[in-house]
């Protein structure tokens, strides 16, 4: 049977670090359809798939180290290594501190059970509203495929 995963147990790491203080995670699998249709199909039309993009994104509470590394990497237009997968140390989580975090000591570590990939990043925006926590939120774009069992990242 099949175990269902809550959503604190999927994280985003971005050139080997997990992204901290996330809030959201959304990866989106597309396809184009392209039209096959004949006059041999009859009335219904007919389709396969052509390219296969996908795209990724993150909505984090602000951190100065997280948010200037990712201005710096899309500055650069450099592609970076982006795994998203369960947590392999969740039970490595620490007792919460003052701001109530439980991140392990070692931070943490990706199972290798999901994917991965190289990706550019599309968008990054930063907000910063009078007596609310500042947040941002980063979009990237895949550059080639997934891979499954990319889970090596770390921290």
């Amino acid at each position: 049977m099949s175990k269902i995963i809550m959503g604190e147990n999927v994280q985003l790491w971005v050139s080997g670090s997990c992204l901290a203080m996330a809030t959201n995670l959304s990866v989106e699998m597309s396809a184009d359809a392209v039209d096959v249709s004949s006059k041999d199909h009859g009335r219904w039309s007919a389709s396969r798939l052509g390219k296969i993009s996908w795209t990724a994104s993150s909505d984090n509470l602000f951190t100065l180290d997280d948010y200037n590394k990712l201005v710096d990497i899309m500055v650069k237009n450099l592609p970076v290594d982006l795994v998203f997968s369960t947590v392999a140390n969740g039970a490595a989580a620490k007792a919460p501190d003052e701001d109530g975090l439980i991140t392990p000591a070692t931070g943490w570590k990706a199972s290798n059970n999901m994917y991965g990939g190289k990706a550019v990043i599309t968008s990054l925006s930063l907000s910063a509203n009078n007596g609310a926590v500042s947040t941002y939120t980063v979009k990237l774009n895949g550059v080639g495929p997934l891979s499954k069992g990319n889970g090596t990242a770390s921290v």
